[in-house]
């Protein structure tokens, strides 16, 4: 796939790439989330073969694997990496939602994605796909949102993952809010 890092989601999940509004326009990235869990699972470890559903698949540049040569990570795995929470104005609904998920970098981290990555290539359940600049993945606190207001993202609404991005919160980075992405 061009030597792309591919994220992939199976069997009756699918990835949204979510553009999300954050609140408050003076926050810096650093206070743009809050911890909520430590991750048991870091840059380095070995990744566990998943044991429930795959919800993520990552091929490409990466430089460690556990399945041929992929990683695949159920839910729990992903959860392991630890969790951060983001309130913020939901586009959609038009309403403040607590989005929850592992910190994008960190997962790179743990993928071990190739310096010389500079486009990861997302694809969708539903095969939409888009890339995201690495250098935007890794300079700002993007999760890999699997909750919204303490609930599992559920596929009908979203889910059961997305890509949640402050963009409010980063004054330079708000004219990017137009690359909302929604499933079928």
């Amino acid at each position: 796939m061009n030597h792309r890092t591919t994220l992939s989601k199976l069997l009756f999940l699918v990835v949204t790439v979510a553009v999300i509004s954050a609140c408050n326009s003076n926050a810096s990235p650093k206070t743009i989330y809050t911890q909520v869990s430590q991750g048991t699972l870091k840059a380095g470890d070995k990744i566990p073969a998943p044991t429930g559903d795959v919800i993520l698949t990552v091929t490409g540049k990466i430089g460690t694997n556990n399945s041929d040569n992929a990683i695949k990570m159920d839910l729990k795995t992903v959860e392991s990496v630890g969790l951060v929470d983001y309130k913020v104005l939901d586009p959609f609904e038009k309403k403040d939602a607590t989005f929850r998920g592992p910190l994008l970098g960190n997962l790179l981290d743990l993928w071990q994605v190739s310096k010389d990555v500079t486009k990861p290539h997302i694809v969708a359940l539903n095969d939409y796909t888009v890339d995201v600049p690495l250098v935007e993945l890794r300079k700002y606190p993007v999760i890999f949102a699997v909750q919204q207001n303490g609930q599992y993202v559920p596929v009908a609404t979203r889910g059961p993952a997305m890509l949640v991005f402050p963009y409010k919160a980063i004054p330079e980075k708000r004219k990017l809010q137009d690359a909302i992405i929604e499933t079928k």
